[in-house]
């Protein structure tokens, strides 16, 4: 403000309002730089998790779900029994080994026949049964341990679901359940 303006102001008066000058010319938007402010659509986010995730659940079951060479070796050094010799000395009948899910599961039903003795095998989530493929060495394991050790029921079905990395058990592949420090005779996988 001058001295005038001041001045009319004290009094009451309006002050002068000076007039509009020529800004020249716009100044030109900023070039984008390294610093420029990316802008993400939420459907570019939303087909991004769409494919994304998948591949990473995928990914993170077949790590899981296949075994080391630690797996392997202790699969391959259980004792072999038959069909009869587990229910008999074990308590624990296999129903099926089955490849279901379109070929991305391996189903494993058995049936606790005698709990004292299926309870000396199974009895904690360490000894889960497991899958051995003898012509290749691969172990399948369910993705997820679980908390508590099974409850037997004496005749009680039991079932596991086993991701198939990689197609590796297919209709007719011979497999082996492992339990603990015994393995099943390889039975052919079903679809």
């Amino acid at each position: 403000m001058t001295s005038i303006d001041r001045t009319e102001l004290d009094r009451g008066l309006p002050a002068a309002v000076p007039e509009a000058q020529d800004p020249g010319p716009a100044s030109p938007e900023p070039a984008a730089g390294p610093r420029a402010r990316l802008r993400i659509r939420p459907w570019v986010v939303a087909i991004a998790g769409a494919l994304v995730l998948p591949l990473v659940v995928a990914a993170g079951l077949t790590f899981t779900a296949t075994s080391t060479d630690l797996f392997a070796r202790k699969a391959a050094d259980a004792r072999v029994v038959s069909a009869a010799e587990l229910e008999d000395e074990y308590g624990i009948k296999v129903n099926l080994v089955a490849v279901t899910a379109g070929g991305g599961l391996v189903d494993l039903r058995f049936t606790v026949v005698d709990t004292a003795k299926a309870g000396h095998i199974l009895h904690d989530a360490a000894t889960l049964p497991e899958l051995l493929l003898p012509d290749n060495g691969a172990v399948l394991r369910a993705p997820q341990p679980h908390a508590h050790k099974l409850k037997l029921v004496d005749g009680a079905s039991y079932f596991l679901l086993f991701p198939n990395s990689g197609g590796l058990v297919q209709a007719g592949v011979p497999v082996s359940v492992v339990i603990d420090a015994i393995r099943l005779e390889p039975v052919s996988a079903q679809s």
